[in-house]
C-alpha cells in the first residue's frame, strides 16, 4: 500500500495536516505517517525520516512561517532543506507553506490553510496515481488556497 509522509510543526497557528489526511482518505486508499516536530527548519529531517525509515512513496511538508523578515528568511532555509531531502531521496516533498501574512485575519487565514492543505493533498494524489490529470493541468495557472489563475492570454 502507498504509503504518504506527513511532516508539520507545532509553531503553526492551524492543524494543515489534519485537512490534509482527511482529503487524502476520502480521496485514495493510502497509508498516512504523520511526524510532527517543534519549527519549520526541523521539517527537512523530518521528511527525509519520513522517508528513509518510514519507506513513505510521498511527503508532504506543512509549515507556517510568521510575518517578520526573520521568519521568511527561516521559510527560506527550511525550503532549502527540503529541496536538499527530495533530491537525497529522489521523493517528492510537496510543501505547503502558509505565511502569517498571507490573510488579513484569523477567519481568512484559517480558511486558506485549509484550502491549501486540501488542495494540495490532491495534488499528491494526482502525483501518485493520475500523472496524467497533472500533465492536462500544465499551464493552466493553478493557485492552491486561492482561485486558479488561468492561462496567460496571447
Amino acid at each position: 500500500m502507498t504509503t504518504v509522509g506527513i511532516a508539520d510543526t507545532t509553531f503553526a497557528r492551524a492543524d494543515m495536516a489534519k485537512h490534509a489526511i482527511s482529503e487524502l482518505k476520502r480521496n485514495a486508499s493510502v497509508r498516512i505517517k504523520r511526524y510532527t516536530v517543534p519549527g519549520i527548519k526541523d521539517l527537512p529531517v523530518a521528511c527525509k525520516r519520513l522517508i528513509e525509515e518510514h519507506s513513505c512513496d510521498i511527503v508532504m511538508a506543512f509549515g507556517m512561517p510568521g510575518a517578520d523578515q526573520k521568519d521568511k528568511v527561516c521559510a527560506h532555509e527550511a525550503s532549502q532543506g527540503i529541496i536538499m531531502a527530495q533530491l537525497m531521496t529522489n521523493t517528492h516533498v510537496i510543501e505547503v507553506f502558509v505565511h502569517e501574512d498571507e490573510a488579513p485575519s484569523d477567519r481568512e487565514f484559517a480558511a486558506l490553510a485549509e484550502a491549501r492543505a486540501r488542495e494540495h493533498a490532491l495534488n499528491v494524489i494526482k502525483l501518485l496515481f493520475k500523472p496524467d490529470q497533472l500533465e492536462k493541468e500544465a499551464g493552466t495557472g493553478q493557485r492552491q488556497g486561492y482561485a486558479d489563475a488561468g492561462p496567460a492570454r496571447v
